[in-house]
């Protein structure tokens, strides 16, 4: 049981560990009646929408979780003061608040927000979507 366990697990993080780029993200479309030159127009035009909401993402991303970890640190390393004795019990609560403010960060970009712009972008242009939304 353990020799086939090994194997199905490695693949499932080597499987988990590849990833799509925005650039190359296509949501699934039946093209069937779709004008094909008119489709990749309107799928770069809905990409550019997406890259201007991706790089919006990462800048409120980045400044939250600053400000996250800054509170964070703060928090902990008081608390690290009030239970511990010294200088080590003040950087490792200092350490973990930094852990828990960077975890509380927004996490959209981790949910396809850009992807699901894509996607509603194509959908409000007339295509139907026939993927999950954000998923491709």
């Amino acid at each position: 049981m353990k020799k086939t366990l090994l194997p199905i697990i490695a693949m499932t993080v080597l499987t988990a560990c590849e990833t799509q780029t925005l650039a190359e993200y296509r949501p699934v479309v039946d093209t069937s009646r779709v004008n094909s030159a008119k489709y990749e127009r309107d799928l770069s035009e809905c990409r550019n929408v997406a890259f201007a909401a991706e790089a919006e993402y990462k800048d409120r991303q980045a400044q939250e979780m600053g400000a996250n970890m800054m509170a964070g640190i703060l928090v902990g390393a008081i608390a690290g003061a009030a239970i511990g004795n010294g200088g080590n019990d003040i950087a490792a609560g200092a350490a973990y608040g930094a852990g828990v403010g960077a975890a509380g960060t927004d996490t959209e970009l981790a949910y396809g927000g850009p992807r699901r712009i894509i996607d509603r972008c194509m959908s409000e242009r007339g295509y139907a979507i026939l993927n999950d939304i954000g998923r491709g």
